[in-house]
């Protein structure tokens, strides 16, 4: 048995391989390019069972390696922060290396499906409406600081309203800014068709969007993200990947409150929103809730566990292939922890 640890780099790889026993018997680094990594591979005898973090090239690297290789583990960098004391390539690759013979690496999913490909284009997404949110933060405070105040939207669509800045210079980067603004948002337009277009690829987004609270965007966002939901054992490990719960912490028979874990913090956000939203409808959902406050649970406790059932219902339709429907909602028996 061999494991491998790699540290990879646009411009150089740097591969640590040691054996079953863990002595290192080779620690080498060369040019990061597709043929490179499979000569090297093959050179290497005996089962091979590699390791690299979690990168911009990761999906590259899994089509590139996972063929060349008895297992391969793309692992969580935030899971590995305690080892970078000292950091250079060459340690890197050896302490990954380590980890990996010790078992002790977390994984991130990958499968080099189609769903991935939906996933960078939602990455890409997410990343045009954050920037479209700063710069509109920054434009309202072009308003703000001139005491101004102008409620809404309204700002984002009428130009005319720069003219009541007294400043030349306000003015001029209002103009720009608005420019960058309306462009923003057409590129979020044509996102939005696009992501539209290849949701049509998969028929499970149907099954989530029916649920109250889910939209098209929001549906994607959940494909894209999970991939494929049989790698959830159950709900509960599902809740705890969207960072929906938190963790007791306990030593010796004493427990010392709580805290919450590492979550995927784009799934948390999707049905933290889906919750917030069918409180404001009249759905099953919402009745649900009703019945959590009588029991004595509080607003944010209450609203929380909406939230996980929504999880939990987004899980169960797309693993079944069916719509939801309010019977999934069983109000008399509802409890707590659920």
């Amino acid at each position: 048995m061999n494991f491998i640890g790699l540290d990879a780099h646009s411009s150089s790889c740097t591969m640590c391989v040691t054996d079953a026993r863990g002595r290192e018997i080779e620690n080498i680094t060369f040019e990061t390019n597709g043929k490179s990594i499979k000569n090297y591979l093959r050179s290497i005898e005996g089962t091979k069972k590699l390791t690299f973090e979690e990168c911009e090239l990761s999906r590259w690297l899994y089509g590139v390696i996972n063929p060349e290789v008895d297992e391969l583990i793309i692992c969580n960098p935030a899971a590995n922060a305690q080892y970078k004391k000292a950091k250079t390539d060459k340690l890197d690759a050896r302490k990954l290396a380590k980890l990996l013979r010790g078992e002790f690496l977390t994984p991130v999913f990958h499968d080099g499906s189609e769903r991935e490909r939906l996933r960078n284009l939602m990455s890409s997404y997410q990343d045009i409406v954050e920037e479209g949110v700063r710069l509109k933060n920054r434009y309202k405070s072009l308003y703000r600081k001139t005491g101004k105040r102008i409620k809404g939207t309204v700002m984002y669509n009428d130009e005319s309203l720069l003219e009541g800045l007294s400043r030349d210079d306000d003015r001029f980067i209002g103009e720009h800014m608005f420019k960058l603004l309306t462009s923003l948002e057409q590129t979020r337009q044509d996102y939005i068709k696009e992501i539209s277009r290849c949701s049509k690829s998969f028929k499970e987004i149907k099954y989530i969007k029916s649920i109250p609270g889910i939209g098209d965007i929001q549906a994607a966002k959940i494909v894209s993200q999970v991939v494929n939901p049989s790698r959830f054992e159950s709900k509960y490990k599902f809740y705890s990947y969207c960072g929906l719960v938190r963790h007791i912490q306990e030593s010796a028979d004493k427990k010392y409150g709580s805290k919450r874990g590492w979550g995927n913090l784009t799934l948390k956000c999707v049905y933290k929103m889906a919750g917030q939203s069918v409180l404001k409808g009249t759905s099953r959902l919402r009745i649900y809730y009703d019945a959590l406050r009588k029991r004595g649970l509080s607003h944010d406790n209450a609203s929380n566990a909406v939230s996980r059932k929504i999880a939990a219902i987004s899980l169960s339709v797309w693993k079944h292939s069916k719509r939801y429907d309010e019977s999934m909602i069983p109000i008399p028996n509802v409890t707590i922890n659920e």
